[in-house]
């Protein structure tokens, strides 16, 4: 039996340096792009309904990180009134958010490409009209970016296996993800 030659320390930590210079890709922020025409596909559910899914890559809004926080598909757009997420002094984010759009996000974390959750919060609490707050059974668990920690860019609850994204808290691939030939 032959043995594989393992990388040297040398050439991983070179690696791993390129892979972290690496330019982020083109994207487009919310306020680029017509909400939700732009950032959605219609698919059928196993209900027979009609849903509106992200038809782009979701990336981080931080300007050089460029993690890949969804991929096209599995976000749902949902609406909701703006003003749920809260903006700390000198966040990137706007004070009054005017967002009404959301990504909702089902099955369990692993749906997500790059995404980090806060301690469940004791201190927080979402507005009663914020999706998923009539349900929850736990507290608030914030939404960041697994690479850089920005956030929140949206939320959870302990022990829930949904989350939602604020569309305005994101970056989105300039063009959407092509549709294949039937």
């Amino acid at each position: 039996m032959s043995q594989q030659q393992q990388p040297s320390q040398e050439a991983l930590l070179a690696a791993l340096a390129a892979q972290s210079s690496r330019a982020p890709p083109p994207t487009k922020s919310f306020a680029e792009l017509a909400a939700p025409a732009d950032l959605t596909t219609s698919v059928s559910t196993d209900g027979g309904a009609d849903a509106l899914t992200n038809s782009r890559k979701i990336y981080c809004t931080r300007e050089r990180c460029g993690a890949v926080i969804l991929q096209p598909g599995v976000g749902e757009w949902v609406e909701a009134e703006p003003g749920i997420l809260p903006a700390a002094p000198g966040s990137p984010f706007p004070a009054e958010s005017t967002t009404v759009g959301y990504w909702y996000v089902r099955g369990s974390p692993f749906a997500f490409d790059n995404i980090g959750f806060s301690r469940p919060d004791a201190a927080a609490a979402l507005p009663d009209y914020a999706p998923g707050v009539a349900e929850a059974g736990g507290k608030v668990k914030w939404l960041i970016c697994a690479e850089c920690d920005l956030g929140p860019l949206g939320w959870s609850f302990e022990g829930g296996k949904e989350a939602w994204l604020a569309v305005d808290r994101l970056r989105y691939a300039a063009e959407p993800k092509a549709v294949a030939a039937a």
